[in-house]
Formats: C-alpha cells, structure tokens, sequence
C-alpha cells in the first residue's frame, strides 16, 4: 500500500513538474499566491492577447497540479493526520473555561462605556446650551449697543439743532468760532455713525436693525448734509481746521464720493471757469469759445491756480499725519472738472486735424498732467492718480494712433514721391525743403526731411520736428525710420537694377515692400550719367554719416531708454544703403571704364602702320596712349568727383584702370595672336616659292615683331600715366597680363 502511495505521488510529482515546463510565458502562477492579486483584472490583463479557452486549459491544469501536490503532503504526513484527533481531548470545556473571563471583562467594559457616553452627552448639551446663551447675550449686546449708539446718534443731532437754533431743512451760515466747534461736533457724530453702520452690518438679518434702519438712513443723510454745508463753508472761508475735521468725519463714515464732489463743486469749478473766463477775456477780440487758440495758456494758468488755490487741500489728505489716504481729490475733483469744463469751452482742441496745433495742447496736457503729479507726496498717490477714471478719461481724448496716421502719410508720402518720379531732380525743385547738409537731388533731400521731422534736430535750421515728436509714439517713429531708410536702399537697388538690364524678379502678395521691384522708381539709373550717379553717391555718404552721428545722439536725448536692438536695427538700415551705394560707384566705374576703353580703338590702326609701309622698327610709345586715361582724369577733376570723399575717387580710380588695363591686355594679346598667325600663313607661302626664301634678310624684324615692340613700348607708357593716378601698375593683375603679352621673354620678369 505504502509503495503504491509512493509510486502515485512520483508520478505525480513527475507531472506537475512536466506542466511547469510546458506552461506558456504568460502563465505565472506565482501571481496567485501576491497580496495585491486581483482575478478579475488579472483576466482581464490576460484576455487582450490570450483567448479565454487557452487560459481555462492552463488553469485547469495548475488546478490538477495542486491537488495532485495536496495528495503528496497529505501522504507524507498521514500519520500526524490520524493521531490529531486522538490528541485533542475535551476541547468544549476547555473553550468554556477560557471564554468565562473574557466574558465578565467585555461585561465591564461595557458597562463603563455607557457611563462614558452618558456623561459625554451631558457636555455637549451643556455646551450647546452655554453656546445658544452666549449667542442669545451677543445679540442683546449688540441690540443693545445698536439701540444705545442710535440713540446717542439721535441725541447729538438735537444738540446740533439746537445749537444752530434752525430747522434742519434750513440751516444757515454760521461765524468762523462757530463752525470749529459745530465741525468738532460733526466728527463726534460721524464717529458713532460709523459705529452705527459697523453694528448695522453686524445684524443686518436682525428685525430689531430693519427697524431701526428709516432713523439710521435719515440720521446719515442729515450727517451728509452738515458736513456738506460746514466742508463747502470752510472751503470758502480758507477754515483749515474745520476742513481738516469735516475731511476726517468724510473719511470716518466712508463717503469720500461726497467730500470729492464738493470740493469740485465750491474749488474746482469756480477755479476751471475763471481760468477760461481770464485768458479769454485778456485776449484783444475775445475769441469765441470752441476755438483751441487759448488752451494753452488756459492750462498753464490752471496748472498755477491750482497750485495755489487747491495746494492746501490736498497737503491736509496728502500728507501721512492726517490718514486721509481716502480722498482722491487730484482726479476727482480737479482734473474730472478740468477736463469737462475744458472739453466744452474748446471742442477743436483734441481735433487732429491741425496737426501742428494737436501737438502743443497734447504737450500742454501733459505739462499740466506733471503739474498734478507733482502735488502727489508719494508713490501711492502716484498710482491712485494715474489709475482713476478720470485720468484715463482726459488721456483718452488725445487720438494718437489717428495723428501717427497723419504724420506717416506726410512724412512718408514726401519720400515716396521723391523717389517715384521716373527722372532724378536737383534739391532746388524742391525749394520748400531746408536744406542743411547741402545735399545735390531731391530724394536725398526728401529722406533727411522725412528723417529730421521726426525729432528735433540740433541744426539752425527751418525744420518743424518739434511740431512732430511725441514722446508716447517714440517707437512708431523709430520704426518709422527704419521703414524710410529701408525704401531708399529699395530705391536705390531698383536703379542699379534697372540700369544693369536684369530683370526683376515678379514680386510675391507677402513679398516685403522694401525690395526693388519694377515700379520702386528705378528708371532714374537707367540713362543717369556719371557725374548725376556721383552726387547720389555723394549725398548718400553724407546722409549715411549724418544718421550714424547725429541722428542717433538725437533718439538717444529723446529717448534715453533707447534699446540696443534698435541701434542694431539703424545699423542695419544703414549698412544696406551704403552697399547699394557702393553698386552706383560700380556703375561709374563701368561707365568711365567703357568711355576710355573707346580709344583702344586705336590698336588696329598699329597693323595697317607696319604692314602696309616699310616703317623702321618703333623707338617710342603711340599717341593714343596719352588719352586712354583722360576722360578718367577729366573725371576726377570735375565738380562731379569733387562731391566725393577720397576714398570713393580712389575706389573710382583704381576700378576704372584696373577694367581699362584689362581690356587692353586682352586686346593687345588677341592683336598679337592674330598677327603671328598671319605671319606664320605667309611664310608657308614663301618657302613653296622658289627664290623668295632669302628676300628678307638675316636678323631683320617682322611686322609682327615691330606691332610688339610698338605694344610693349605703348605698355611702358601706359604704366606711367597708371601711376599718375596713384595707383602701382605692377599690383594690378590685368598689367602684369598686359606685360605678360607685350613683353620679350627676356623682360617679363621685370616688370616696369
């Protein structure tokens, strides 16, 4: 029996462990035997890549494994199995003798529960009774305070009407002596106001308050009413410490609205309109209102009176001692009346429609704006002023984007049609231009105009910049600059673009407006001669030296905040008109390049010289040469080529010999090269004749070694007019070609 127990479990063993072996890689049983195991997400897991059926058949078969292995344990151990009954005898009363004390302690225990739970019950309703009682005295106190405060509201209004000896409805003027001690009064009132209002939100759900709430609204209207009369009687009479008690009682109850009206009403009106009234009235006709001739000076004068007149007012709630950080009577009071006042005496003066007069009343509004602010005692007031509605109101009438608008078409437009114009005109067609710099062409002309009214400039000139800038459109015209420089050098491009004969490439819906293009006024370049393409030149070095020097001192004064990126942005705008500057010196060169290559002409004629006579062979250079390089000289002293620095007229120089020596190299090398092939043609000739080939004599020159010489004595003498211009023949490529061609083999290594 025991063998075929033992034979069963190693079969079994046996088969567990083939089913180990066999079982897929994504069957882990271990998984089961984890505390965190879940079956129904482990199958879920499983059912995305593994059908149910397989995972049903594993499962069945790690069943079969582990009650073949329970089998096993069960056998190895089957003896402890059997005796385990016989080993526990009388367990029942065992069990009952244990349980016994554990009865009798959970008995006790909740027996003391009851008693605790009991008198934990007996706190809370004792606390929620102390709760409702404190609650309920809170209420009484607070009726009672409300009542009492109400009362004593009630009673200090009697005093006051008694001590007037007036009805309330009509309350009359009083002496100095008197009003100090009615606005003492007035504080005193407005102090339990105060608390009146602090326990009227305290229990506003009350009955007891919404019955007292008709005698609170009529006790803090007549309050409003008093200190309205006592602050605009003080306000009249200049009483600084019945204005400084009336102001606390104001800010004590928490109406500055009331205390700002009336002090715009009894200062700031009466103040507006005698301004108005004065600076009309000095003027000789008396200009009708709507008119913006006298808004000027009716700011300043405001500026001044309010200084003086409304000064006093404002250090009382300006400065800290007083705590009346409330009142915002700057804006509230004076620039709101200001400004409405100002709006209907002179309509015309916010118009852009003169853009001249728009520029002094805006700069005259900010004066007066400073003047404001000047009265401001710190920072805080500062800000309080600058955020209010009535600053934003006043500043919003200024339409700057719209007199930006303006100004571009001006400014801009003035470039624009200078540079549009199919032919260059001279700066006098422009006669209503200053003309500082002394520039020579109108659209130079145009873009230092366009330029300098941007900004004031430090010349002695008729320039009208100061009616132009604006401080808040400081970036608009300095893009603006940009914008400016940027369609010249477009101008300039299209010039050298038309006048090279390339065509320009069609321009795309999103192509930038500052590239040439066809109608970007390029035809001026087409037949411009040299000296009209050396003023443009010259006045471009001059405007380009004028922006990098004085014109950016000029931003940097206007605007000391100017960024770096902007400096950059100059550099840039300038650096590409100066490259299209440097394409019409190009253009010069290659016109006073073809003009005295014209007289190598002359080369041809050295063939039919020595071919068609027997001249000896050549001792000096030709006549020609003489005049290759004189419409170069004729240039360079002209008046044209005077405009220009030094270093154009030697790029000019050097440019235009250096395409002259080239063409004479290739002329000479190709004259010489057909000469010598020519002569070769013939000696052939000769040798097939009998009795020719001893015609010439020994050592005697060909006409091809005379055109040489002559060549090589016409390149000698061409270096020395070269180095009359300055210019070292010897370093130029195109005459070490030239000598490389003319010269006897013997002398090309020595260059002269």
């Amino acid at each position: 029996m025991a063998v075929a127990t033992r034979m069963t479990s190693i079969d079994s063993l046996k088969a567990a462990n083939q089913h180990e072996d066999s079982a897929p890689h994504w069957f882990n049983p271990e998984r089961f035997v984890e505390p965190q195991f879940d079956a129904e997400t482990y199958v879920a897991d499983l059912r995305r890549y593994v059908p149910l059926e397989a995972l049903s058949s594993e499962l069945e078969a790690h069943l079969q494994v582990l009650r073949n292995r329970l089998v096993e344990v069960i056998n190895e151990h089957y003896g402890d199995f059997v005796s385990l009954s016989s080993k526990l005898v009388n367990v029942d009363s065992a069990v009952i003798r244990m349980q016994k004390p554990l009865t009798e302690i959970k008995e006790k225990l909740l027996g003391v529960r009851g008693e605790v739970t009991a008198a934990l019950d007996a706190l809370r309703e004792g606390l929620e009774r102390r709760q409702s009682v404190a609650s309920a005295k809170a209420l009484l106190e607070l009726m009672q305070d409300t009542a009492h405060v109400m009362s004593k509201v009630e009673k200090l209004l009697a005093e006051i009407q008694a001590m007037e000896g007036q009805s309330p409805e009509k309350p009359g003027p009083v002496g100095r002596g008197g009003l100090d001690g009615r606005v003492r009064m007035f504080e005193r009132l407005a102090s339990e106001v105060a608390r009146l209002n602090f326990y009227a939100v305290r229990g506003k759900e009350l009955a007891f308050v919404e019955q007292l709430e008709p005698r609170m609204g009529a006790a803090a209207q007549r309050l409003q009413q008093l200190l309205s009369d006592a602050l605009a009687q003080a306000l009249r009479e200049g009483n600084s410490p019945a204005r400084a008690h009336c102001l606390q009682a104001f800010s004590a109850v928490g109406d500055a609205a009331s205390a700002e009206q009336i002090v715009r009403k009894v200062l700031g009106g009466p103040l507006v309109e005698g301004c108005i009234s004065a600076v009309q009235a000095s003027k000789s006709g008396a200009p009708a209102a709507g008119t913006s001739d006298n808004y000027i000076q009716v700011l300043e004068r405001l500026a001044e009176a309010v200084r003086e007149q409304v000064g006093p007012v404002l250090a009382d709630t300006l400065s800290d001692q007083a705590g009346l950080h409330t009142f915002n009577f700057l804006a509230n009071s004076v620039l709101q009346e200001a400004d409405a006042q100002m709006a209907a005496a002179f309509p015309g003066a916010f118009s852009v429609g003169v853009p001249q007069k728009f520029v002094g009343n805006y700069r005259a509004a900010q004066a007066f704006l400073g003047a404001l602010e000047a009265l401001c005692r710190d920072r805080r007031g500062l800000t309080t002023l600058r955020d209010s509605d009535a600053y934003a109101s006043f500043q919003g009438r200024w339409k700057l984007s719209v007199y930006y608008g303006l100004r571009f078409q001006n400014i801009a437009g003035g470039l624009d049609a200078a540079v549009s114009a199919p032919a260059l005109e001279a700066a006098s067609a422009a006669a209503d231009l200053p003309n500082p710099l002394s520039l020579h062409l109108r659209p130079t002309l145009a873009l230092h105009h366009s330029l300098n009214r941007q900004a004031p400039s430090s010349l002695d000139t008729q320039c009208i910049a100061d009616d132009v800038w604006l401080q808040p459109l400081a970036d608009k015209f300095a893009r603006l600059a940009l914008q400016l420089l940027a369609r010249f050098a477009a101008w300039l491009a299209a010039g050298m673009v038309a006048r090279s004969g390339t065509p320009a490439a069609p321009a795309a819906d999103d192509s930038d407006p500052a590239q040439p293009s066809p109608s970007a006024g390029g035809t001026w370049a087409v037949g411009a001669k040299a000296d009209v393409l050396c003023s443009v030149r010259a006045d471009t070095d001059v405007l380009l030296h004028w922006v990098d020097s004085d014109y950016v001192d000029q931003l940097t004064q206007l605007m000391p905040f100017l960024p770096a990126e902007v400096r950059g942005a100059l550099r840039e705008g300038t650096s590409a008109v100066a490259a299209h500057a440097a394409a019409v010196v190009r253009a010069v060169i290659d016109e006073l390049a073809d003009a005295c290559a014209g007289v190598l002409k002359q080369l041809r004629g050295i063939t039919a010289t020595y071919r068609m006579t027997t001249r000896p062979a050549p001792t000096k250079a030709s006549h020609y040469v003489a005049g290759i390089l004189s419409g170069l000289r004729s240039f360079l002293d002209g008046q044209a080529a005077g405009r220009l620095s030094p270093d154009a007229r030697a790029e000019i120089a050097q440019g235009v010999i250096a395409g002259v020596t080239q063409r004479f190299a290739n002329q000479a090398g190709e004259l010489l090269e057909n000469l010598r092939k020519t002569e070769s043609s013939l000696k052939r000739l000769k040798k097939s004749r009998a009795g020719d080939a001893a015609a010439d004599g020994p050592g005697a020159l060909s006409d091809a070694d005379k055109v040489n010489v002559q060549l090589f004595l016409d390149a000698q003498e061409y270096g020395t007019h070269v180095k009359k211009f300055g210019v070292d023949p010897t370093g130029l490529p195109a005459y070490l070609e030239l000598w490389n061609a003319v010269a006897p083999p013997e002398r090309r290594d020595a260059v002269q």
